[in-house]
């Protein structure tokens, strides 16, 4: 069974290799400082005791003022995964680095993320939406996606098969 580190215990390991990376910690979780993010990834990728090299998770959360995004990262030879966080404060423009250059798999992880909550990746090799189209109006996984102006449900009626429909007339037989 993998073994999961503790908040205090993924801290320990990223302020050991970066010192001042960790803005935070809970029980579960680290939070890192964004501008130390990309080099504390890679320090505990590269690092032998660390062997963080996998990110098997990737996503984005919502909190009305301010937007997290969540990594968890594996090691196999050492059986554990840590959880890790960074904050992105501000709704309309949130961002926080791209962690492509250390792990590959986070491209249509963090293309997601942008997708679907606006969180911008800066640095990312190609950011675009992957699930809607571009131009689509909002961000339909953001709290407020319902009570954004212009409607009840922006770009809903570009769905196929989902515009209003008027119901046709029931005949009434007599």
């Amino acid at each position: 069974m993998t073994r999961e580190l503790t908040g205090p215990e993924a801290a320990a390991l990223a302020e050991a290799l970066v010192p001042g990376s960790v803005d935070r910690t809970t029980a579960t979780a680290c939070y890192l400082k964004p501008e130390r993010l990309v080099d504390t990834f890679r320090a505990l990728r590269d690092d032998p005791g660390a062997n963080l090299v996998h990110l098997t998770n990737l996503c984005g959360v919502d909190y009305w003022d301010h937007f997290e995004v969540v990594y968890h990262i594996q090691s196999f030879e050492k059986n554990h995964i840590a959880l890790f966080k960074v904050e992105a404060w501000g709704r309309e423009n949130p961002e926080v680095p791209s962690v492509t250059p250390v792990f590959h798999g986070a491209w249509m992880q963090e293309c997601e993320a942008y997708d679907l909550l606006g969180i911008r990746f800066t640095g990312h090799p190609n950011l675009y939406r992957i699930l809607l189209w571009e131009g689509y109006p909002g961000w339909p996984l953001r709290k407020d996606f319902l009570s954004m102006p212009g409607g009840l449900q922006p770009g809903l009626g570009e769905f196929a098969g989902v515009a209003r429909r008027q119901e046709p007339p029931v005949k009434v037989i007599e």
